[in-house]
């Protein structure tokens, strides 16, 4: 069924944006029906009812709630060149990440200034809306603004598992590290985990981490792309949670 987003379901109305894709790009007309989802959790199925200029208005004729995680998982990711950025967020989102914050890494190539920030920002949360109806998540995750790691860090709730993917020769490996913080982890903890950009976080950002109690944790013997450290720590982390 094809599927859409609007944020709220009881309004019945998508935005002209979901409404080009659905009439203009699906061809859908007035009784079809389709998926819709409000990125909180919950997917109606809904009948079209009226196709305005830039609204379709739709009514709703089932709902079916989707849980939030036991344990979210936030992705603290250094800027990355844009193409991989993007990916990182599509990626994120159809692994069911609960918030992603970029970070403005010392070593990231890419960085965003202050005027470029709320573009930035509200670009990826339409990459992130546009995963989730691909893939059918219900649940959209909380896109941050890019900040330094050292301001990331002091935001962390109490009782989260902190991880930071490092190069250093001390670094546990990720399935041991998750297997020994997830035992007895309390419900609704979030699961912490900030990946580097090209060439790793300075090592003042890596000592403010671990200052603040994040665990180095190894990703493995060869020296991984960003995006792919990110799409390899997240994806064990959904295996390790997968009930």
């Amino acid at each position: 069924m094809k599927r859409y987003y609007a944020p709220s379901l009881d309004r019945g109305i998508l935005d002209a944006e979901q409404s080009h894709h659905c009439v203009q790009v699906m061809r859908q007309a007035i009784g079809d029906l389709f998926a819709v989802f409000d990125g909180q959790g919950v997917e109606a199925k809904a009948r079209i009812t009226e196709i305005g200029k830039d609204e379709v208005k739709f009514t709703v004729l089932a709902k079916a709630p989707s849980p939030r995680a036991i344990h979210p998982v936030w992705l603290a990711q250094a800027l990355t060149k844009p193409k991989s950025m993007d990916m990182i967020f599509q990626k994120a989102t159809e692994l069911g990440v609960s918030e992603v914050a970029p970070l403005q890494s010392d070593h990231s190539i890419a960085q965003v200034d202050d005027e470029k920030a709320d573009a930035k920002v509200e670009k990826w949360k339409k990459l992130t809306i546009e995963a989730a109806k691909q893939c059918g998540q219900n649940w959209l995750p909380v896109v941050h603004p890019p900040v330094a790691p050292k301001d990331f860090i002091t935001g962390i709730p109490k009782g989260a598992v902190k991880l930071i993917a490092s190069l250093q020769h001390e670094a546990r490996p990720l399935k041991t590290a998750l297997r020994e913080h997830l035992h007895g982890l309390k419900p609704g903890a979030p699961i912490v985990v900030m990946i580097g950009p090209e060439g790793d976080f300075t090592p003042a950002e890596i000592g403010q981490a671990r200052s603040a109690g994040f665990a180095p944790v190894s990703l493995g013997k060869i020296i991984l792309r960003a995006e792919t450290a990110a799409f390899f720590a997240l994806s064990a982390i959904a295996y390790e949670l997968m009930e």
